[in-house]
């Protein structure tokens, strides 16, 4: 197909909640996904030539947070961004992404893509709360190359028999998962004697232009939201003024460019969650001792 409504139809009641770009620079738009249902497995098998392809972060109430993708790259180029997390797949690589994670993909041309949705709760119920949820799959053992072969088989099987049973799509996936887990990277924990608090806070960071919320932290980190604010507690410390700190950490790393294409002082605090720009000030003062003003323009005298 090649009309632009029907792929966003399409892509919307396969993969959930993905806002396309149309490419102007290409003669023609292209944007084909086949969907295929094995014994609940759902997988999708996609041609596109967009320059950028977004996923809003999921919500719970609507049940758009409930897999992880899966996805083997089969042909041409696509680039991958996360907030301050940048990679690109080449034909042959995987890659995991978390449905509730806002992240964005820019195509390189007419690319193919091979995506499986995996269930949430059976994901979390094997890998640990160390693993990481988001990325390419780069470690290269016999798990990682067993996984290719079968997503490998999956992409060129074709159509599955007229009515697979539930068992087929259930032994699928955790099959599919079983061989996923010694392939992903876990999280450097600095001070082992508080990974959990290290590890929500690298959480925290890795998404911090749109957090997740308490209760998302502390289903990934499989705890209580009690036992996720008593992390915290421990050192008179909140989740939500820990945010507030990383917030305003970045917005002085962004203040103290002095370049010509510096943002302006109302982007800086926009960008970073500060919708009133005089709580902006207030707290950017009592934080570091200065108005914003003041210290770009102490940023701006000293590397002059």
């Amino acid at each position: 197909m090649h009309d632009f409504d029907h792929w966003n139809h399409s892509v919307h009641a396969v993969c959930g909640r993905f806002i396309t770009e149309r490419p102007w620079d290409q003669p023609r738009f292209i944007g084909d996904i086949r969907h295929r249902d094995l014994g609940g497995l759902n997988v999708a098998d996609i041609h596109i030539n967009a320059p950028s392809i977004r996923r809003e972060k999921g919500v719970a109430g609507r049940g758009d947070d409930r897999f992880y993708f899966l996805v083997m790259q089969r042909n041409g180029v696509m680039a991958i961004n996360r907030n301050d997390q940048q990679f690109v797949l080449q034909p042959g690589d995987m890659a995991l992404f978390d449905s509730a994670q806002a992240f964005e993909m820019q195509p390189q041309g007419l690319i193919n893509q091979l995506s499986i949705h995996l269930c949430r709760v059976a994901v979390d119920r094997v890998l640990p709360a160390t693993a990481r949820r988001f990325g390419k799959l780069e470690q290269d053992n016999l798990s990682r190359r067993l996984l290719h072969g079968m997503l490998q088989q999956i992409a060129e099987s074709g159509d599955p028999a007229p009515h697979p049973g539930s068992q087929q799509g259930t032994a699928l996936q955790d099959a599919l998962i079983t061989l996923l887990a010694p392939t992903l990277r876990e999280e450097e924990l600095p001070e082992a004697g508080r990974p959990l608090r290290r590890l929500a806070e690298r959480l925290i960071n890795d998404a911090l232009l749109d957090p997740p919320s308490p209760a998302e932290l502390a289903a990934h980190l499989h705890i209580s939201v009690r036992q996720l604010y008593r992390q915290f507690e421990q050192d008179g410390d909140s989740v939500c003024r820990y945010i507030q700190r990383q917030r305003l950490e970045r917005s002085a790393r962004e203040l103290a460019d002095a370049g010509p294409q510096a943002q302006p002082i109302t982007s800086i605090a926009y960008k970073w969650g500060f919708t009133d720009s005089a709580h902006f000030s207030r707290s950017f003062k009592r934080y570091f001792g200065a108005s914003p003003k003041d210290y770009r323009a102490g940023h701006r005298q000293s590397s002059g």
